[in-house]
Protein backbone atom coordinates (compact mmCIF):
# COMPACT_ATOMS: atom_id res chain seq x y z
CA UNK A 1 0.00 0.00 0.00
CA UNK A 2 1.11 3.56 -0.62
CA UNK A 3 0.55 6.69 1.44
CA UNK A 4 0.19 10.09 -0.17
CA UNK A 5 2.69 12.82 0.69
CA UNK A 6 -0.04 14.78 2.44
CA UNK A 7 -1.08 11.68 4.37
CA UNK A 8 2.51 10.96 5.40
CA UNK A 9 2.94 14.50 6.66
CA UNK A 10 -0.28 14.14 8.60
CA UNK A 11 0.90 10.88 10.17
CA UNK A 12 4.22 12.40 11.15
CA UNK A 13 2.60 15.52 12.55
CA UNK A 14 0.01 13.52 14.44
CA UNK A 15 2.70 11.25 15.86
CA UNK A 16 4.73 14.22 17.04
CA UNK A 17 1.72 15.71 18.78
CA UNK A 18 0.93 12.40 20.45
CA UNK A 19 4.53 12.03 21.63
CA UNK A 20 4.52 15.55 23.01
CA UNK A 21 1.25 14.90 24.82
CA UNK A 22 2.58 11.71 26.37
CA UNK A 23 5.90 13.16 27.49
CA UNK A 24 5.11 16.74 28.51
CA UNK A 25 4.54 15.65 32.09
CA UNK A 26 8.20 14.77 32.45
CA UNK A 27 9.29 18.40 32.25
CA UNK A 28 6.33 19.99 34.05
CA UNK A 29 5.45 19.50 37.70
CA UNK A 30 1.96 18.94 39.02
CA UNK A 31 -0.89 16.83 37.59
CA UNK A 32 0.56 16.79 34.06
CA UNK A 33 3.43 14.60 35.25
CA UNK A 34 1.04 11.65 35.44
CA UNK A 35 0.34 11.95 31.70
CA UNK A 36 3.95 11.20 30.72
CA UNK A 37 3.37 7.59 29.72
CA UNK A 38 6.38 6.93 27.50
CA UNK A 39 9.29 8.23 29.57
CA UNK A 40 10.69 6.75 32.79
CA UNK A 41 9.43 8.41 35.92
CA UNK A 42 11.21 8.94 39.22
CA UNK A 43 9.81 7.29 42.32
CA UNK A 44 7.08 9.42 43.87
CA UNK A 45 7.72 9.57 47.65
CA UNK A 46 4.26 10.92 48.46
CA UNK A 47 2.27 14.18 48.64
CA UNK A 48 3.17 17.50 50.22
CA UNK A 49 6.21 19.77 49.86
CA UNK A 50 8.49 16.74 49.43
CA UNK A 51 6.13 15.11 46.94
CA UNK A 52 8.35 15.25 43.85
CA UNK A 53 10.36 12.45 42.22
CA UNK A 54 13.58 10.86 43.42
CA UNK A 55 15.83 8.54 41.47
CA UNK A 56 16.91 6.67 44.61
CA UNK A 57 15.18 6.30 47.96
CA UNK A 58 17.08 6.20 51.23
CA UNK A 59 16.36 2.49 51.48
CA UNK A 60 17.64 1.80 47.96
CA UNK A 61 20.83 3.73 48.80
CA UNK A 62 21.42 1.60 51.88
CA UNK A 63 21.52 4.56 54.26
CA UNK A 64 20.29 3.51 57.71
CA UNK A 65 17.82 5.81 59.51
CA UNK A 66 20.08 6.04 62.58
CA UNK A 67 22.83 7.51 60.39
CA UNK A 68 20.65 10.55 59.72
CA UNK A 69 19.46 11.01 63.30
CA UNK A 70 20.59 13.44 66.03
CA UNK A 71 24.13 12.03 66.01
CA UNK A 72 24.67 12.99 62.34
CA UNK A 73 27.55 15.38 61.77
CA UNK A 74 28.84 17.18 58.70
CA UNK A 75 32.62 17.20 58.38
CA UNK A 76 34.21 20.08 56.46
CA UNK A 77 37.85 19.78 55.43
CA UNK A 78 40.09 22.50 54.07
CA UNK A 79 43.73 21.56 53.85
CA UNK A 80 44.83 20.91 57.45
CA UNK A 81 41.63 22.34 58.90
CA UNK A 82 38.62 20.27 59.94
CA UNK A 83 35.27 21.68 61.07
CA UNK A 84 32.42 19.52 62.40
CA UNK A 85 28.83 20.78 62.40
CA UNK A 86 25.54 19.30 63.51
CA UNK A 87 22.25 20.19 61.85
CA UNK A 88 21.25 22.86 64.40
CA UNK A 89 24.64 24.47 63.83
CA UNK A 90 24.00 24.57 60.09
CA UNK A 91 20.52 26.00 60.62
CA UNK A 92 22.05 28.73 62.78
CA UNK A 93 24.20 29.91 59.87
CA UNK A 94 23.01 32.40 57.26
CA UNK A 95 20.34 30.69 55.14
CA UNK A 96 19.78 31.27 51.43
CA UNK A 97 16.73 30.28 49.37
CA UNK A 98 16.74 29.59 45.63
CA UNK A 99 14.29 28.05 43.15
CA UNK A 100 16.39 25.52 41.26
CA UNK A 101 15.67 22.60 38.95
CA UNK A 102 16.90 19.04 39.13
CA UNK A 103 17.21 17.14 35.85
CA UNK A 104 17.56 13.39 36.19
CA UNK A 105 19.22 10.92 33.82
CA UNK A 106 16.01 8.87 34.09
CA UNK A 107 14.32 11.48 31.93
CA UNK A 108 12.41 13.68 34.36
CA UNK A 109 12.99 17.16 35.71
CA UNK A 110 11.50 19.20 38.52
CA UNK A 111 11.90 22.70 39.94
CA UNK A 112 11.65 23.26 43.67
CA UNK A 113 12.50 25.94 46.23
CA UNK A 114 15.51 25.01 48.35
CA UNK A 115 16.87 26.60 51.53
CA UNK A 116 20.25 26.01 53.12
CA UNK A 117 23.80 27.24 53.55
CA UNK A 118 25.75 28.52 50.56
CA UNK A 119 28.62 26.21 49.64
CA UNK A 120 30.94 29.19 49.40
CA UNK A 121 30.14 30.04 53.04
CA UNK A 122 31.05 26.50 54.07
CA UNK A 123 34.27 26.73 52.05
CA UNK A 124 35.19 29.95 53.86
CA UNK A 125 34.40 28.32 57.21
CA UNK A 126 36.79 25.51 56.28
CA UNK A 127 39.46 28.08 55.53
CA UNK A 128 39.28 27.83 51.73
CA UNK A 129 37.86 31.12 50.45
CA UNK A 130 39.08 30.47 46.90
CA UNK A 131 38.47 26.76 46.28
CA UNK A 132 39.88 24.89 43.30
CA UNK A 133 37.40 22.03 43.80
CA UNK A 134 35.21 20.34 46.38
CA UNK A 135 34.72 16.63 46.92
CA UNK A 136 31.29 15.83 48.39
CA UNK A 137 30.81 12.45 50.08
CA UNK A 138 27.54 10.79 51.04
CA UNK A 139 26.58 8.48 53.88
CA UNK A 140 25.94 6.06 51.04
CA UNK A 141 28.84 3.59 51.01
CA UNK A 142 28.45 2.07 47.55
CA UNK A 143 27.40 3.13 44.07
CA UNK A 144 28.78 5.35 41.35
CA UNK A 145 27.39 8.57 42.76
CA UNK A 146 28.24 8.37 46.47
CA UNK A 147 30.83 11.09 45.82
CA UNK A 148 30.85 14.09 43.49
CA UNK A 149 33.51 16.60 42.48
CA UNK A 150 32.45 20.23 42.16
CA UNK A 151 34.35 22.81 40.10
CA UNK A 152 35.24 26.25 41.50
CA UNK A 153 32.39 28.02 39.73
CA UNK A 154 29.94 25.47 41.12
CA UNK A 155 31.14 25.96 44.69
CA UNK A 156 31.16 29.75 44.41
CA UNK A 157 27.82 30.19 42.62
CA UNK A 158 25.59 32.22 44.98
CA UNK A 159 22.74 29.70 44.52
CA UNK A 160 24.84 26.59 45.20
CA UNK A 161 23.60 25.18 48.48
CA UNK A 162 23.96 22.56 51.08
CA UNK A 163 20.17 22.34 51.26
CA UNK A 164 18.47 21.61 54.56
CA UNK A 165 14.88 22.38 53.60
CA UNK A 166 12.70 22.30 50.50
CA UNK A 167 9.49 24.22 49.86
CA UNK A 168 9.49 25.54 53.42
CA UNK A 169 9.88 22.21 55.25
CA UNK A 170 12.71 19.89 56.23
CA UNK A 171 13.99 17.56 53.54
CA UNK A 172 12.42 14.12 53.66
CA UNK A 173 14.72 11.09 54.09
CA UNK A 174 14.26 10.19 50.41
CA UNK A 175 15.27 13.72 49.36
CA UNK A 176 18.49 13.64 51.33
CA UNK A 177 17.79 14.57 54.95
CA UNK A 178 19.68 15.82 56.90
CA UNK A 179 21.48 17.70 54.08
CA UNK A 180 22.00 17.51 50.35
CA UNK A 181 23.81 19.46 47.66
CA UNK A 182 21.89 21.57 45.13
CA UNK A 183 23.90 23.29 42.39
CA UNK A 184 22.48 25.19 39.39
CA UNK A 185 22.62 23.19 36.13
CA UNK A 186 24.20 20.17 37.84
CA UNK A 187 22.59 16.80 36.92
CA UNK A 188 20.61 15.31 39.75
CA UNK A 189 22.91 12.31 40.17
CA UNK A 190 25.71 14.71 41.17
CA UNK A 191 23.56 16.65 43.64
CA UNK A 192 24.71 14.39 46.47
CA UNK A 193 22.16 13.39 49.10
CA UNK A 194 22.76 12.41 52.76
CA UNK A 195 25.97 14.45 52.75
CA UNK A 196 28.56 13.36 55.31
CA UNK A 197 31.67 15.27 54.30
CA UNK A 198 32.85 18.09 52.02
CA UNK A 199 36.55 18.41 51.29
CA UNK A 200 37.39 21.85 49.88
CA UNK A 201 40.64 21.95 47.95
CA UNK A 202 42.49 25.26 47.78
CA UNK A 203 44.31 26.52 44.72
CA UNK A 204 47.65 25.69 46.27
CA UNK A 205 46.50 22.12 46.97
CA UNK A 206 46.42 21.34 43.22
Amino acid sequence: ATVSRRGAVGLVGGGALLLAALTVGQSLDGPLRRTALLLPRGRQPGPGPNGFPVNRTIAAAGVRPEQTGPDWRLILRGGDRTVTLDRPGLLAMAQHTAALPISCVEGWSTRQTWTGVRLRDLAALAGVADPAAARVSSLERAGLFRTAMLAPNQVLDPDSLLALRVNGVDLSPDHGYPARVIVPALPGVHCTKWVAEIDFQGRADG
